[in-house]
C-alpha cells in the first residue's frame, strides 16, 4: 500500500515536471536551442502573478495574469534576444539564454528582494481518504487539481499543435525551416509564439508549485533541472515523451525519497540522465535524430 501511496503522491509533481519539460522540448524542437533560462523566465511570470495577488487578493486573476505575462516575456525574449542572433549560430543563442538566467535572477532580487513569499493553494481543506484492508490512500485536494490542470494544459497544447493551422505551421517549421518558408510560414511569428507558449507554461508551473516551494529567486532551478531530465527520459524529439517522462520522474523521485532517502533524490536523478543518455540517447519515446533540414 505504501508503494501505491508513493506512486499516487508522485503524480502531481510529475505532472509539473512534464509541463516544464513540454515547454523546454517545444522550444528545442522548433528553434533548436536548449533554453537555460527557461525556469527563471517562468519565475519572472510567477513573481508578476504574486504581485497581482498581493494587490488584489484575487487568486484566479493572479494565476491568469502570471501566465499571460509569462507569454509576453517569451515574446520579448524571442524578439529582442533570439531573433537578432538567429542567423549567427545556435551556440550564440544558447549562451544568451545562460546570461539571461543570471540577468533575470538579479532583476527579481532587485525588484522583489530575497524574501520568501507564500501563495495560496488552488484547493485546501481535508484530503480525500480511502480505506483499504492493507492501509489507507490519502489524496490532497490541491494535488488533484494540480494534476488535472497540468495534464489538461499539455493535452490541449498537443491537440492545438496537431489540428490547428498555427500548430501545423509550428510543426512544419520544426521539421523543415526552408520548406516551411517556401509554403508561406512566417518563421519569426512562429518562433515568437513558441517562446511565448513555452514561458507561459513554466510560469503556470511556478504558480502551481508555489504553495509548496514558496516564491523566491531560486525556486525554479530544480524544476528546470527536473524538466530537462524529463525531456531526456521521454525523448527531446517527442512532446508526448516529455509528458510521460515527467510523470515517471515524479514517481521515481517519490519512491527514492520513501525507500532510500530524500537526500539522494537529486543525485539519483542526475545518474538517471547519464544512464539514459548512454543506453538510449534518444529517450524512451524519442526517435533517432536525423538532423534538422
Amino acid at each position: 500500500m505504501q508503494i501505491l501511496q508513493s506512486i499516487i503522491s508522485g503524480i502531481p509533481q510529475g505532472a509539473l515536471y512534464g509541463l516544464t519539460a513540454f515547454g523546454i522540448v517545444l522550444i528545442f524542437r522548433t528553434v533548436g536551442v536548449l533554453n537555460f533560462a527557461h525556469g527563471n523566465s517562468g519565475m519572472l511570470g510567477t513573481y508578476i502573478g504574486l504581485t497581482f495577488y498581493l494587490t488584489t487578493n484575487n487568486f484566479i486573476l493572479s494565476l491568469i495574469i502570471g501566465v499571460i505575462c509569462g507569454f509576453f516575456v517569451g515574446l520579448a525574449i524571442e524578439r529582442f534576444l533570439m531573433r537578432p542572433l538567429k542567423q549567427l549560430s545556435h551556440g550564440a543563442m544558447l549562451m544568451v539564454t545562460l546570461g539571461l538566467l543570471m540577468v533575470i535572477e538579479g532583476l527579481v532580487m532587485l525588484i522583489w528582494g530575497t524574501d520568501y513569499f507564500t501563495f495560496p493553494e488552488i484547493a485546501s481543506g481535508t484530503p480525500f481518504i480511502f480505506f483499504f484492508e492493507n492501509g489507507i490512500i490519502v489524496l490532497p485536494k490541491n494535488d488533484i487539481f494540480i494534476t488535472i490542470i497540468a495534464i489538461s494544459i499539455m493535452l490541449f497544447l498537443a491537440i492545438f499543435l496537431k489540428y490547428t493551422k498555427l500548430g501545423i505551421a509550428i510543426r512544419a517549421r520544426s521539421q523543415d525551416e526552408v520548406g516551411s518558408l517556401t509554403t508561406g510560414v512566417d518563421i519569426n511569428k512562429v518562433d515568437a509564439i513558441v517562446w511565448g507558449i513555452g514561458i507561459a507554461t513554466v510560469s503556470l508551473v511556478g504558480l502551481l508549485a508555489a504553495p509548496k516551494t514558496y516564491i523566491h529567486p531560486n525556486m525554479m532551478i530544480n524544476m528546470q533541472l527536473y524538466g530537462v531530465t524529463a525531456g531526456v527520459l521521454g525523448g527531446f524529439s517527442s512532446l508526448f515523451g516529455a509528458i510521460i517522462g515527467g510523470l515517471l520522474l515524479g514517481i521515481i523521485e517519490k519512491l527514492v525519497g520513501v525507500y532510500i532517502s530524500p537526500d539522494y533524490q537529486l543525485s539519483l536523478i542526475l545518474i538517471l540522465i547519464i544512464v539514459v543518455l548512454i543506453v538510449k540517447p534518444s529517450g524512451i519515446f524519442g526517435s533517432e535524430d536525423k538532423g534538422r533540414v
